[in-house]
């Protein structure tokens, strides 16, 4: 018998905040909405943010059609609040359990490679396809594997860039990708707008 997947759709900031979008205080730290889904074993995915309640529940529903929302879970609420913190600038190391089952041994051990760079540094693709035994032509196998990362910001593939320093790939875009890696450098909480 399969687990249950339950699912929560949040929104990333805290629920009274009266922020203006331009403010870039822990208080108006993200507009936008995030999806999460677990089961009994940990979480299976994290969404990056999404404009509206519905965008984010349908990032959802396209891989976890079955997934029951679940508003009250308390491992979701928590997982939920570890974003929030992070996004807030105070969360370096999230204690999420994931379960990535069916996922194919070369994403899990890539992903397993990005989620060994600490906070506030990067490291390259190459860097990476050299962690996982891939050669100097494994860099684009590695960017394949991280586009399919279930859970950003758990696994950091943003702190993966190119050979060159640049910024390259990135679910969200390259834009949020920037300031995740600005916040992790210490310039102040994160003020993300996913309608942009």
């Amino acid at each position: 018998m399969p687990d249950e997947l339950r699912a929560l759709v949040f929104r990333a900031g805290s629920a009274d905040t009266q922020a203006g979008p331009d403010e870039r205080t822990p208080e108006a730290i993200l507009s936008g909405w995030i999806g999460l889904v677990a089961s009994e074993r940990g979480l299976r995915f994290l969404g990056l943010p999404a404009p509206t309640y519905e965008a984010a529940l349908r990032s959802i529903r396209r891989d976890y059609p079955n997934a029951v929302l679940a508003p009250d879970d308390s491992a979701l609420l928590e997982i939920a609040e570890q974003v929030r913190a992070y996004i807030a600038g105070d969360l370096r190391v999230f204690s999420a359990e994931l379960d990535l089952r069916g996922h194919m041994p070369f994403e899990l051990a890539v992903w397993a490679a990005a989620a060994r760079i600490p906070y506030g540094e990067t490291r390259t693709y190459g860097w990476i396809a050299a962690q996982v035994g891939g050669g100097s032509g494994a860099a684009q196998a590695v960017g394949a594997a991280l586009g399919a990362n279930p859970a950003p910001l758990i696994i950091p593939c943003h702190r993966v860039l190119g050979s060159d320093g640049a910024l390259h790939g990135f679910a969200g875009g390259l834009e949020m990708k920037a300031r995740l890696l600005d916040l992790e450098r210490g310039q102040g909480a994160l003020t993300l707008d996913a309608g942009s």
